[in-house]
């Protein structure tokens, strides 16, 4: 990547960017910095952040930016009008990641505008690597991944721990350093063509019609809330108590207003542990995966309670809308049933809870409820029989 000669950028050019950029992510600063320090997922975050500062500074050192002929690009407008619908969304719903994957946007389109395409095309890898920084990316990816290899490769197994997310994480961040390379390559030989403002316009056009269409194919499924008797501590053969909450859950769920677990165990050895999280605001509760792969847990299947679940697992009358996951650790095997909600619902999709909330639906739940065996015992029997004995409190539905 060498300099043209042509007249260099101001100064204030180059330093715009990186202010809009920072002033836009200030306010999710702290939520992206705890997320870094609690939740096993996003321990990395800091590390692409700091690859994408550096990939940006080695860029601007590198390519030298050129004066660009008009005083702003035009073709920047549309990427920059997709991420301010993006941040606008993003406050309007109160999602927080979609507020900071914008501001990273914000402050790519800016560099866009005032330092040329060519240039913007150069920073993309930075782009890509600040969002891997950000909380959630990693559990989305995942997400992605599964629905990927179960679509192609129905039978194939697949273990998706923290360790699995890093390496979707990493192979994602090489992929866009070898992509920004490739492109600085074709700049030092001048065949990277400048990008017509048209060409972006139906470029940001499609990428919203995808999103709107994902969003509208998978809607979250809601059913009725359903909660485990507090005072019920002992029923059918089944004896609670109340056990200590590991130090990764209580990072993870630091900020909520209540965190408790019980193991609840039968004459016969079987076990069964129920940790509920409770809090005023849905963005303090997390996925199964966050807890679970902070305790060594490799996700083997995460899927929606299905009709052929029912018969397994006979919650009574109520059935929630709710998530069966199944997970591996060395020799243990771990059978799961979870949901989301409050007191009138539940469902088993976060972030669909999170986008159609309504104003006094709260307080917030997740209720997760597991069953763990040792070599060859599974643990889906003694699941299914602790959810048929359960005093199960239904809401209104």
């Amino acid at each position: 990547m060498t300099a043209v000669d042509a007249p260099q950028a101001r100064p204030w050019r180059l330093l715009a960017p990186a202010l809009v950029m920072l002033a836009l992510l200030a306010p999710n600063l702290g939520w992206i910095r705890q997320a870094w320090t609690s939740s096993p997922l996003d321990a990395w975050g800091w590390a692409f952040l700091l690859l994408g500062i550096l990939w940006w500074l080695l860029v601007l050192d590198l390519v030298p930016p050129a004066t660009p002929k008009r005083v702003l690009d035009p073709a920047g407008w549309s990427p920059l009008a997709l991420f301010a619908v993006a941040g606008v969304l993003g406050l309007v719903l109160d999602v927080r990641v979609a507020q900071a994957a914008a501001a990273l946007g914000i402050g790519w389109a800016a560099a866009w505008l005032l330092l040329g395409g060519r240039l913007a095309l150069l920073l993309a890898p930075a782009l890509v690597l600040g969002l891997l920084a950000l909380p959630t990316t990693g559990y989305l990816l995942q997400l992605g991944w599964t629905a990927a290899v179960g679509w192609l490769a129905p039978a194939a197994g697949l273990a998706a721990g923290a360790a699995g997310v890093m390496l979707l994480k990493a192979g994602v961040a090489l992929t866009a350093l070898a992509a920004g390379l490739l492109l600085g390559g074709l700049a030092r030989r001048g065949r990277l063509p400048a990008l017509r403002a048209a060409t972006t316009a139906y470029a940001a056009a499609a990428a919203v019609a995808m999103l709107g269409l994902a969003a509208g194919l998978n809607p979250p499924g809601f059913g009725p809330a359903l909660l485990l008797a507090e005072d019920e501590w002992a029923f059918g053969p089944w004896l609670g108590a109340e056990i200590p909450v590991s130090p990764a859950e209580r990072r993870l769920f630091a900020d909520s207003r209540k965190l408790s677990k019980r193991l609840y165990s039968t004459r016969d050895g079987q076990r069964v542990s129920v940790l509920l999280v409770e809090s005023d605001d849905v963005h303090d509760l997390h996925t199964p995966e966050y807890c679970l792969s902070g305790s060594g847990w490799s996700l083997l299947r995460d899927a929606p309670l299905t009709a052929a679940d029912g018969p397994a697992l006979a919650f009574g009358e109520a059935t929630p809308a709710a998530g069966a996951l199944t997970a591996v650790r060395g020799g243990q095997r771990l059978a799961g049933v979870y949901w989301f909600g409050s007191d009138t619902r539940s469902t088993d999709d976060l972030a669909g809870l999170r986008l159609q909330r309504r104003l006094g639906d709260g307080p917030w739940r997740m209720i997760l409820v597991t069953a763990v065996g040792d070599g060859d015992q599974r643990p889906e029997p003694a699941l299914r029989r602790f959810v048929g004995d359960a005093p199960w409190l239904a809401g209104e539905s």
